[in-house]
């Protein structure tokens, strides 16, 4: 094999083995605060399973020249030689439909060709070659690519099977239209991986088109199958941010499922849900505050705390939710009393409340709540609610305006205070008399 002329890398090739790594690289590059080194957000974060399908995997037949594939590829070729990785390699025809995505312009046609006898080959290797270079070809030319694909998904070989599962996830978000009865088709597939692997792909296509996920969920939920309907309402949490009229209906619908499995995925929506829509928030929390299931009610006190509690609709489930049965709810809705209502209020609601009420710890609370400070609070309590005294005006000329007088020492304070001694006269001031000064002395 030394003796084969080795010829240059194809542009991909030195695409991603040159030493700047521009073409790959700053597709990637992240855009970082240079004091905190934090991501800067810039907009919406790009969907990593879409790049993918953009993208496809390295490998030796990264180096095969370009006027090489189509004949390795078809089969014209047995085996090529090529240098990748400081390494020779021997490529055959696998390697070739893996490298046809690389062919572009007038060639396009015949790699197309070729890649369709690939995914119809008898050999199972060259069927999953081709079922890894079908989403990058797709993106120019898919005619008939996904009919090869639907085929596959039952193909008798189980490698192909799972070649075949995991191209899907990539080109349903990319091809939502081209994939919908495929994936229509693996969602109500028996096989547990096999559906398993469809959600997977369903995910995806939430991420890229909410509104085609939302038709598959809409058609989900309608089954007889409890599965299907749990995990077509488990998807809805991902859907929350799509402010959907469709959406909201199938929050709702999904929390009055008489299966319970499907009610709690359906509240798990719910705490999303009240960030991006409050208002359809408090709708369906009038339905899952009440469920007869304790995960459901968990889920639904999440968004619960969530709103705003001086809206209409929010006062009154904050009124209704006092008197639940379940615990959790009642003393969440009673602590939320004082904000909605006034002090007087409060009493009242707080007096009628503990009469019914059997939990020791909410007695406590409510029993706190019916004390009026102003009236039963301690002395420091009782002057809060005294109002200020009223601040005195002076009028100009009355004795308010005399300047202050100094303070009158008390009797015993001046016996205390000890008496100052006189000062010894010297003896010129003896001699002279006090009208002596030291400053007219004549003799100097």
């Amino acid at each position: 094999m030394g003796g084969l002329p080795l010829r240059a890398a194809g542009p991909m090739a030195l695409k991603r083995s040159d030493g700047t790594g521009e073409g790959d690289y700053m597709r990637d590059y992240i855009a970082r605060n240079p004091r905190t080194g934090k991501p800067l957000h810039t907009g919406r974060r790009r969907q990593r399973t879409v790049d993918l399908a953009y993208q496809p995997s390295e490998g030796a037949w990264d180096s095969l020249p370009l006027d090489r594939i189509l004949g390795l590829a078809t089969g014209e070729v047995v085996v090529e030689s090529v240098i990748w990785s400081d390494r020779e390699h021997l490529l055959r025809r696998a390697d070739g439909v893996r490298a046809l995505p690389r062919i572009r312009g007038r060639s396009q046609a015949e790699a197309h060709a070729a890649l369709d006898a690939a995914l119809a080959d008898l050999d199972p290797r060259i069927r999953s070659a081709g079922l890894r270079s079908l989403p990058y070809c797709a993106l120019i030319n898919p005619e008939n690519l996904f009919e090869h694909l639907h085929e596959l998904l039952d193909d008798v070989d189980e490698e192909v099977q799972k070649q075949a599962r995991a191209c899907l996830v990539l080109v349903a978000p990319v091809f939502p239209s081209a994939t919908e009865q495929t994936l229509r088709h693996e969602l109500r597939y028996a096989d547990p991986p096999r559906r398993r692997n469809a959600f997977d792909a369903l995910k995806q296509v939430a991420d890229v088109w909410p509104e085609v996920a939302e038709l598959h969920i809409d058609e989900l939920i309608r089954e007889e199958d409890v599965d299907l309907r749990t995990q077509g309402a488990a998807l809805l949490a991902r859907l929350t941010r799509h402010k959907s009229a469709t959406l909201w209906d199938l929050i709702v619908w999904s929390l009055q499922d008489e299966a319970v499995t499907v009610r709690r995925q359906a509240a798990r929506a719910l705490a999303p849900l009240a960030k991006h829509a409050p208002k359809v928030a408090q709708i369906a929390l009038e339905i899952a505050l009440f469920d007869e299931d304790d995960q459901v009610r968990g889920s639904a006190l999440k968004a619960f705390k969530k709103l705003d509690p001086d809206a209409f609709r929010m006062q009154r489930l904050l009124m209704d939710g006092t008197r639940h049965s379940d615990r959790n709810i009642r003393i969440a809705c009673i602590k939320m009393l004082p904000v909605i209502l006034v002090e007087t209020e409060v009493r009242e609601q707080a007096s009628e409340l503990i009469q019914q009420e059997t939990d020791p710890e909410i007695r406590t609370f409510l029993a706190e709540l019916m004390i009026d400070e102003s009236l039963e609070g301690t002395e420091d309590e009782k002057n809060r609610f005294l109002a200020p005294a009223p601040k005195v005006e002076r009028d100009e000329g009355s004795l308010s305006d005399m300047p202050e007088m100094p303070p009158v020492v008390p009797p015993e304070e001046e016996k205390k205070k000890k008496p100052e001694k006189p000062a010894q006269p010297s003896q010129d001031e003896l001699y002279y008399g006090e009208d002596f000064d030291e400053g007219t002395d004549d003799l100097i």
